[in-house]
C-alpha cells in the first residue's frame, strides 16, 4: 500500500520583529499573543536618578505586542529575565529603568522602545514600539450642495477606513443644539444616518482617531471631542460655506460607524 501523506495547511509566518530584538535560545513567543499595529501609544517610565521623579515618556508608532515563555520546562519569571536581559546587553540595549524593564536602542536614526513585564508566573508580557507617523485617511471637504448618500453608498465626504466593508445603513433621531442665526439658539430633533462598516484590518483606536482627525482638522472641520481607550469616538462639526454638518466616527473591534446629521438641510426656513 502507498504511504498517504497529508498535506499540512498554509502556515504563515510570523510577522518580523523590530532589528536588534533577537528571542533567546530556549525562550519562544507564546502561541496566539503576537499582535502588531502600524501605529499604536505605550507610556515608557524612565528613571533618570534615584534624586529625581520618574519620566512618563509617551511613544507613537509601529507596535509589537506579545508574550515570551520557555520553549521547554515551564520557568519561572527570574529564569525567562535571566535568558532575555544579556542578549539585550549585547545587541546595544540601554537601560532606562531596568527595575521597571523598560530600555531603548537606538540604531542610526531608528529609535526602538521596549517594555517587559511579568505576565502570570510564567511569561513574560513584552511591548515593542518604533517611533513613526500614523496612516493617513484622504476625504474631501463637502459642498455648497447638500449632498445625500443613497442606502448602498458612502457618505461623499467622509469615507470609512481602507479595506472597510458596508454592512448596514440606517435612520435615527436625537436632539442636538442649532444656531438659528441673529442669537437664537434651540434644540432640534434631527434626523441622522447611520452606516456600519466590518473591518478586516482594523487599525488601533489611536491611529484611528489621529488619522481621521487630521483629515477633517485639514479641511475646515471642528472637533468637538475624541476618545481613545475602551470607547474610541471621534466628534466633529462643519459649519463653513452656510453648512451645518455634525459627525461621529466610533471603532468597535473589527467595526466601525460613521454617524452624520445635515442639520443645515433640516433648520426651519
Amino acid at each position: 500500500m502507498l504511504p498517504i501523506f497529508l498535506v499540512p495547511a498554509l502556515i504563515q509566518a510570523l510577522p518580523a520583529l523590530p532589528s536588534g530584538f533577537t528571542i533567546p535560545d530556549g525562550l519562544r513567543i507564546k502561541e496566539g499573543t503576537l499582535q502588531v499595529f502600524p501605529y499604536d501609544v505605550e507610556t515608557f517610565d524612565v528613571l533618570k536618578t534615584l534624586e529625581q521623579a520618574p519620566l512618563h515618556v509617551q511613544v507613537k508608532g509601529k507596535t509589537w505586542r506579545f508574550m515570551l515563555e520557555s520553549s521547554g520546562v515551564r520557568q519561572g519569571i527570574l529564569s525567562l529575565q535571566q535568558k532575555l536581559r544579556p542578549v539585550m546587553d549585547a545587541n546595544g540595549w540601554t537601560w532606562k529603568w531596568e527595575q521597571r524593564g523598560v530600555a531603548q536602542r537606538v540604531s542610526g536614526s531608528q529609535e526602538t522602545w521596549i517594555k517587559i513585564a511579568p505576565s502570570g508566573g510564567a511569561a513574560l508580557q513584552i511591548v515593542l514600539i518604533q517611533p513613526g507617523l500614523p496612516r493617513t485617511i484622504k476625504l474631501q471637504a463637502p459642498g455648497k450642495v447638500p449632498e445625500i448618500p443613497t442606502p448602498d453608498g458612502d457618505f461623499a465626504y467622509v469615507t470609512p477606513w481602507p479595506g472597510a466593508q458596508l454592512v448596514t445603513s440606517a435612520d435615527s433621531q436625537s436632539p442636538v443644539g442649532v444656531d438659528l442665526g441673529g442669537g437664537n439658539q434651540t434644540i432640534m430633533i434631527v434626523n441622522w444616518i447611520e452606516k456600519e462598516y466590518s473591518l478586516p484590518d482594523p487599525p488601533s483606536g489611536i491611529e484611528f482617531v489621529t488619522a481621521y482627525r487630521m483629515a477633517l482638522e485639514s479641511l475646515g472641520w471642528e472637533i468637538e471631542g475624541d476618545l481613545h481607550g475602551s470607547l474610541v469616538q471621534l466628534q466633529a462639526i462643519y459649519l463653513k460655506d452656510d453648512r451645518d454638518i455634525r459627525l461621529t466616527l466610533r471603532l468597535v473591534g473589527n467595526a466601525m460607524a460613521i454617524s452624520v446629521a445635515d442639520v443645515g438641510l433640516q433648520k426651519p426656513k
